[in-house]
């Protein structure tokens, strides 16, 4: 995580990255060590940490989970990684559609499409990693990130209008309280500025990402810091490293 910190997030000087690492890594065994007191009866899925990794696009978030994944020995055996699922928006269907493809090629046309097809994606994974054993589980992006971020984002865009709004808004609650292992403990914000996300986009050349313009990078920004920081200097928790802030809501993990 030290050479994470250091060499994709930006930290130049390795003592602050090892002194982020050791707080991160402190914290989260706390949390752990705590859940792991609730009584045996109890059943396993209550007791397992749920934190939502969230960010721009290109912010880092899969690289940030890798990293945790395979190079974190502290955490391996105790964190179950669920990356976005960015295949399956790739490849829909025996005719292998890739609806991903298609909303940033007619984002006006597709938007309602993609956006409902991404929260069904999200539903299908929720159900699919809910029964792990492992006690911490980080999950990229939410559906919570979907409306509060990108639902909106299109919406101003004049790429989804009014009346696909309400059609999302009108499913999206009643299946949010039936389905309470989508409400995580917290967020986790990987914050970096549009300039940075854009350049590391370029960087990774995602095909379907060619049409992204800087200036939509720039309103996703400004969406995630209205939902996740909406008073930097507010009660809500933040550690600010460098580009790496991370912002918790609902459990305080700092």
């Amino acid at each position: 995580m030290v050479q994470f910190l250091q060499s994709s997030i930006g930290i130049i000087h390795k003592s602050h990255a090892e002194s982020i690492a050791s707080f991160v890594k402190d914290n989260v065994v706390r949390e752990l060590k705590e859940e792991s007191e609730v009584p045996v009866m109890q059943p396993a899925k209550d007791r397992r940490i749920t934190f939502c990794v969230e960010g721009n696009i290109s912010v880092g978030k899969s690289t940030f989970l890798q990293k945790i994944a395979n190079e974190t020995v502290e955490l391996h055996d105790l964190v179950e990684i669920v990356p976005e699922p960015v295949s399956k928006w790739q490849d829909v269907g025996p005719d292998h559609f890739n609806i991903l493809g298609a909303f940033y090629a007619e984002p006006q046309r597709y938007a309602y499409t993609f956006q409902n097809y991404v929260f069904v994606t999200r539903l299908m994974q929720e159900k699919e990693s809910c029964g792990g054993i492992k006690p911490l589980r980080l999950v990229e992006r939410s559906i919570f990130s979907d409306r509060m971020v990108f639902v909106r984002a299109v919406h101003e865009a004049n790429w989804l209008n009014g009346m696909e709004l309400s059609i999302y808004d009108s499913w999206f609650d009643p299946v949010l309280s039936s389905l309470p292992g989508l409400i995580p403990d917290g967020f986790i914000y990987l914050r970096a500025t549009p300039d940075t996300c854009h350049k590391r986009m370029m960087l990774r050349s995602r095909s379907e990402e060619g049409r992204v313009t800087l200036q939509y990078l720039q309103d996703l920004h400004e969406k995630h810091e209205c939902w996740l920081l909406p008073s930097q200097h507010g009660d809500h928790r933040l550690l600010s490293a460098s580009q790496l802030p991370y912002s918790m809501d609902q459990r305080e993990l700092f």
